[in-house]
C-alpha cells in the first residue's frame, strides 16, 4: 500500500510581535482611559441642560389639521370682510341697501339753489318728485317739471321732516250714508290726540290743537297722506336761499328706512352663514381627501388580501402617521410574501426529499424483493445462495443507512431539537478528530494537508454534532476521490469568526449543482453510482446554522485544489478581543 503524504502547518507567535501586541494594545487601552477622563471633567463643567423644546412635525397630521384650520379661518374671515365691503359700498351706491340718504343731506344744494344737483330719483326713487315753494307756498322748481303750489293752510297740513309723530285716519260710516273720518295723532312719547270731522270734513270736536274750523279735500289728504299711501310719504323740509325762506316739499316711495337696517342685518348674517357653510364643506372634503384616502386604500388592499390572497404593496405619500400605517403595511405585506415564499420552498424541499427517498430506497428494494423470490421459488444453486444473501445483506444496509441519514436530518428540523453547547477551542477540536481519524489516510493511500492554527479560538460548540460535520466532509472525501488524492484542513481567526477551510483535489463538484449542493437528496451522477443518500451536506448546513454560522462551497478554490467549503463559527466575547 503507498504511504500516505502528511503535512502539518503550524502557525507559531513571535514572541516579539505580542509584546508589540501587547503595548498598542496598553496604549489603546489609556487613551479610552484618558478620554473617560476628559469626558468626565466636561460632564462636570456642563450646565444643567435646556428642557427639551417641544414641536410639531410639519410633516405629521397635527400638523395638517392645524394648517387646515387656520388656512380655512383665513378664508372665512377674508370672506366675511369681503362682504361688508361690498355691503357697505352696495348702500353708499344705493343699489342694494338704502340706508336712506335724505333731503338734508343736501342742505348746502338747497341753501346755493342748486336744486338739479339733487339725486330725486335715487332719494325717493323713480315715481317720487321734488317741489321748491316759498314760505307763501308759490311755486318755484319741481324736478318732474309739474307746476306744485300750496295755501298757507295746505303746506301747515305737509308732515314736517324728521317729525316724529304719527298720523292715522279712520272713516266711519253713517245713517246719513256720509262717512265720519276720525283722525289720530301719536307723539313720539305715546301721547295719541284726535280730530273728528263730519262728512263734509268740518271738525266735530277734539283734542289736537288747530286754528281750523274745517278741512278741504286736499289739506286732508295733506295732512293724512302718510298713512293713506303704504311706503309713500309727502314731507317738506325748511330751509334758507339768500336769506329767504323756502320749503322744499318731496314725495318719497321709498320710505322704507325702518326696514333697511333689518333686511342688512340678515343679508350678512345669511351671507356669514353661507359662507360658514361652504368652508366647513371644503375642510371637511379637504381632510377627508387626506384621510379617507390612505384608509381606502389599506381597507381596499386588506380586503383584497382577505378573498383573493392579493399581497401588493401599497404607495402613499401624505401625512406621517398615514405613511407609518402604510409603510407597516408593507412590511406585513413583505414579511407573509417572505413567509409564503418560505412556505413553497419548504414545499419543494419535501417533496423532493420525498422523490429522493424514493428513488434511493427503490433499487435496493428491487434487488431485495427480486433475490428473494428466486431464493423462494428455487431458481438459484446451493452454490449461489451465499452470493445472493450477501447481495440481499449489502441492500438491507444501505437502506439503513439511507433511512438513518434521513432520520438525523429530520431530528434537526424538529422544534424540540437543541444543541448542547460548550465553550471549546475549534482548532484544538479539529486537530483531535484529524489525529483520530489519520490511520485512514494512511490506509486507504490518500494524502493530507494541515494548517491549523495555534492560537485559540473559543467557540459556543455541540462537539457531537460538529464531529458531524467533520465526518461528514471526509467521509464524502473518502468515497468519491480517488486514491492519491490530498484531503487539505486550514483553520485561522478572521476577524470575529474562525475560520474552517476543507479542500480536495478530486474530481471537484459540477458547476450546475453548486446552488443546490446543500439541498437534501441532491446528489451527483458519481454520487448516485456509489448510492450516496445527498444528505451528508444537507445535515452540515443545518448544524452550522444552528451555530450561528455558515457553510458555502467557494467559486476559488485554492490553488491546486478543486473543491473547497468554507464554515466561519462566531467566537466568544472574550475571543475576539484576544
Amino acid at each position: 500500500m503507498k504511504d500516505s503524504k502528511l503535512k502539518f502547518k503550524h502557525n507559531e507567535t513571535n514572541a516579539s510581535g505580542l509584546e508589540n501586541e501587547a503595548a498598542v494594545f496598553d496604549n489603546q487601552n489609556q487613551n479610552a482611559e484618558n478620554t473617560t477622563s476628559n469626558s468626565s471633567k466636561f460632564r462636570r463643567k456642563r450646565k444643567t441642560p435646556p428642557p427639551p423644546v417641544v414641536y410639531i412635525d410639519n410633516r405629521s397630521f397635527l400638523a395638517l389639521l392645524i394648517r387646515s384650520f387656520v388656512s380655512f379661518m383665513f378664508i372665512i374671515i377674508l370672506s366675511m370682510a369681503l362682504v361688508f365691503v361690498f355691503a357697505f359700498w352696495a348702500n353708499n351706491h344705493g343699489t342694494v341697501f338704502r340706508n336712506k340718504r335724505t333731503i338734508s343731506n343736501f342742505d348746502d344744494s338747497l341753501r346755493k339753489g342748486k336744486y338739479s344737483d339733487i339725486p330725486v330719483s335715487r332719494l325717493y326713487g323713480k315715481n317720487g318728485w321734488l317741489s321748491i315753494v316759498d314760505e307763501q307756498g308759490n311755486f318755484v322748481y319741481s324736478s318732474d317739471g309739474e307746476e306744485r303750489s300750496y295755501t298757507l293752510s295746505e303746506l301747515e297740513c305737509i308732515h314736517d321732516y324728521g317729525s316724529d309723530e304719527t298720523i292715522l285716519i279712520q272713516s266711519y260710516k253713517m245713517e246719513s250714508d256720509g262717512y265720519n273720518h276720525l283722525i289720530s295723532r301719536i307723539d313720539s312719547d305715546g301721547t295719541r290726540q284726535y280730530l273728528l270731522l263730519d262728512a263734509d270734513l268740518r271738525i266735530l270736536l277734539g283734542s289736537i290743537t288747530t286754528a281750523k274750523t274745517q278741512f278741504t279735500e286736499k289739506e286732508l289728504d295733506l295732512y293724512t297722506y302718510n298713512s293713506s299711501h303704504d311706503g309713500v310719504v309727502i314731507e317738506k323740509y325748511y330751509f334758507t336761499h339768500n336769506d329767504e325762506g323756502y320749503y322744499a316739499v318731496y314725495l318719497d316711495e321709498n320710505n322704507e328706512s325702518g326696514v333697511t337696517p333689518y333686511l342688512f342685518l340678515i343679508i350678512i348674517a345669511v351671507g356669514g352663514l353661507a359662507l360658514l357653510i361652504a368652508s366647513l364643506a371644503l375642510y371637511i372634503k379637504y381632510i377627508n381627501k387626506h384621510v379617507q384616502k390612505p384608509l381606502k386604500a389599506l381597507s381596499q388592499a386588506m380586503t383584497d388580501f382577505a378573498q383573493n390572497g392579493y399581497r401588493e404593496k401599497l404607495t402613499y405619500r401624505g401625512s406621517k402617521e398615514f405613511e407609518q400605517l402604510v409603510d407597516s403595511f408593507n412590511e406585513m405585506v413583505s414579511l407573509l410574501n417572505a413567509s409564503e415564499t418560505q412556505r413553497t420552498q419548504l414545499e419543494q424541499d419535501r417533496q423532493r426529499m420525498l422523490a429522493g427517498l424514493s428513488h434511493d430506497l427503490k433499487t435496493p428494494i428491487t434487488v431485495i424483493q427480486g433475490f428473494s423470490k428466486a431464493m423462494r421459488d428455487g431458481l438459484v444453486s446451493d452454490d449461489e445462495k451465499q452470493k445472493y444473501l450477501n447481495l440481499i445483506l449489502t441492500k438491507s444496509e444501505s437502506m439503513g443507512v439511507l433511512i438513518n441519514g434521513f432520520y438525523e436530518y429530520s431530528k434537526l428540523d424538529h422544534p424540540d431539537f437543541k444543541l448542547s453547547v460548550v465553550d471549546a477551542d475549534v482548532a484544538e477540536f479539529a486537530r483531535t478528530y484529524i489525529a483520530s481519524i489519520y490511520d485512514e489516510f494512511e490506509l486507504n493511500g490518500f494524502n493530507l494537508d494541515v494548517d491549523i492554527t495555534e492560537e485559540k479560538l473559543i467557540c459556543e460548540i455541540d462537539k457531537q454534532q460538529l464531529t458531524r460535520v467533520f465526518e461528514n466532509l471526509t467521509g464524502n472525501f473518502f468515497k468519491y476521490t480517488p486514491t492519491d488524492s490530498t484531503f487539505f484542513l486550514r483553520i485561522k481567526k478572521v476577524g470575529s469568526h474562525a475560520l474552517i477551510i476543507v479542500a480536495d483535489n478530486g474530481a471537484g463538484i459540477p458547476k450546475d449543482m453548486n446552488d443546490d449542493i446543500f439541498a437534501p437528496f441532491v446528489v451527483g451522477e458519481q454520487s448516485r453510482s456509489r448510492q450516496g443518500s445527498g444528505l451528508g451536506l444537507a445535515v452540515c448546513k443545518k448544524i452550522i446554522n444552528a451555530h450561528g454560522g455558515n457553510i458555502i462551497l467557494s467559486n476559488t478554490p485554492i490553488k491546486g485544489y478543486n473543491t473547497q467549503f468554507e464554515i466561519t463559527l462566531p467566537l466568544k466575547e472574550t475571543n475576539k478581543t484576544l
